[in-house]
């Protein structure tokens, strides 16, 4: 049906569009500073034409569906940048505690210790027969040993806060998949007549985007609009509006609650960023430690022990040996390293000679200082062979090659290899933030409210408001006026 009614009809339909227009505006700028929201749009749509004498008629318009400016590809990409870097943050945070312990750069480190450990030696070479030299090599020895148990102990506390904060991780993960899985039973429901729950996506996209800080996944949107998330490593997270959970129990995660250790199947984020820490680097580390711990009382006690004592005693030993396998393993060697009984308290026992003094009771030989060269002279004896440990990946088997090196050349290249792997995680968390950074920036392009462009939109909005205002007062005086011609 045409006439005034008609354009009444249309105006008043336009009018209704322009306050829904308005509506999504207003939100858009209400929203400008909130995180993860996407800008909206109202999509209009013209109504469908009608017949008269031949005559094709529009109906005005209508708002068709109010829709998101999103960009997926960008929103999946960072998801994968934002897992990618907060493992990098990760890593080096903690490789700056690692690093601190191998810290060669104030006094009291462990170079220091061992320095002076052979400087002792030395000093006692020089006057075999001083009581002096003799109590300041064992009190040397303490603290060099003290040096070791203390790096040991300070390892294997970092892999247990490790431990904790995976814990920690874990927990959030099984909280945040829950809260996904809820969202995609309230979207599906929203979405069931084809209108898209604008806001509701948001908050499942803010929860993936969370979900990655912590590990790494991969989201698929389904068909009726709900997310199937999965680990990296293909452990599903949530299905639909069902969450898998993660529990942990030691140093063992474990997957909907099969006790299976599935630890090896998490990267991406802080809890890989975590284990690569506990399971990777304070295992190398600790390893090789353990390697100048053992080689070091092995080296000193083969010397020590042929040696002689002034009072004409041999066979014994310097460090002791009640936890050293015969075996050649020196795991657990810094943390168990201590003085031997022989020597502990009593610097008279330590074997600085080679020969044997004249009769029992008398003193060494004037001069008889060999044994105690040989010890000192092992600081810069470059024949020695250390095994030195790698472990590329977490879970991965140690290997290990023989290194022919002296013990502070040993210890040099430690100090070195944990200083070029926190600069790597360094250089490799500010490379992933300006990756993220661009995404970002992507993003907002698209998504992102630009309040220039909502309030020029905004401006447009009113125009046609008032137009449409202005049209029902025009027909409405038309109406008038052919009411007082009949």
């Amino acid at each position: 049906m045409g006439g005034i009614s008609s354009i009444m009809n249309i105006a008043a339909g336009a009018l209704q569009a322009n306050q829904i227009e308005m509506e999504v505006v207003s939100n858009n700028i209400a929203n400008v500073n909130t995180p993860g929201y996407t800008r909206q749009s109202a999509v209009l749509e013209s109504n469908s034409p009608i017949s008269i004498n031949q005559l094709k008629l529009g109906t005005g318009v209508q708002v068709e569906s109010v829709t998101q400016a999103s960009d997926p590809y960008t929103t999946q990409a960072i998801q994968q940048n934002t897992s990618s870097l907060n493992e990098y943050q990760t890593e080096a945070s903690a490789l700056s505690q690692v690093e601190s312990l191998f810290n060669e750069t104030g006094s009291g480190t462990l170079g220091d210790a061992m320095n002076n450990f052979w400087n002792a030696w030395q000093d006692v070479a020089n006057n075999p027969s001083g009581t002096t030299e003799r109590s300041a090599l064992l009190e040397n020895a303490q603290i060099l040993t003290q040096k070791f148990n203390s790096m040991s102990n300070d390892l294997t506390q970092t892999k247990e806060d490790m431990n904790t904060n995976i814990q920690m991780g874990v927990e959030q993960v099984n909280e945040l998949t829950g809260q996904i899985a809820a969202l995609n039973g309230q979207i599906v429901a929203a979405e069931a007549d084809n209108t898209p729950a604008n806001d509701l996506r948001d908050q499942r996209n803010s929860l993936l985007q969370q979900l990655s800080s912590w590990v790494g996944n991969v989201s698929v949107e389904q068909e009726n609009g709900s997310v199937t998330v999965m680990t990296q490593g293909g452990l599903l997270l949530v299905d639909g509006n069902k969450n898998y959970e993660f529990s942990t129990q030691g140093d063992m995660i474990y997957y909907n609650n099969v006790q299976n250790d599935v630890s090896n199947n998490l990267t991406g984020g802080q809890i890989g960023g975590w284990l690569n820490i506990r399971d990777e680097v304070v295992p190398q580390y600790q390893s090789n430690l353990d390697e100048l711990a053992g080689t070091l009382i092995r080296q000193v006690n083969a010397l020590h022990s042929t040696g002689y004592t002034p009072s004409g005693q041999t066979d014994k030993d310097f460090f002791d040996t009640s936890q050293v396998p015969a075996s050649g393993d020196n795991t657990g060697a810094a943390g168990y390293i201590q003085l031997s009984t022989d020597v502990l308290d009593d610097p008279a026992n330590i074997a600085a000679g080679t020969i044997p003094p004249a009769a029992p009771g008398d003193s060494s030989p004037p001069g008889d200082n060999e044994n105690a060269l040989k010890i000192a002279a092992l600081q810069t004896d470059d024949s020695i062979q250390i095994q030195k440990w790698t472990i590329s990946n977490p879970g991965g088997t140690p290997s290990s090659s023989v290194e022919t090196t002296s013990m502070d050349d040993y210890y040099q290249s430690l100090v070195g290899d944990i200083g070029i792997t926190t600069e790597a995680a360094n250089d490799n968390q500010s490379f992933a933030q300006s990756t993220l950074n661009n995404l970002q920036d992507v993003q907002d392009s698209v998504s992102g409210v630009n309040l220039d462009e909502e309030m020029t939109e905004l401006l447009q909005i009113q125009q046609a408001y008032e137009a449409n205002s202005k049209m029902i007062t025009i027909a409405d005086d038309m109406l008038q006026s052919l009411l007082q011609v009949q």
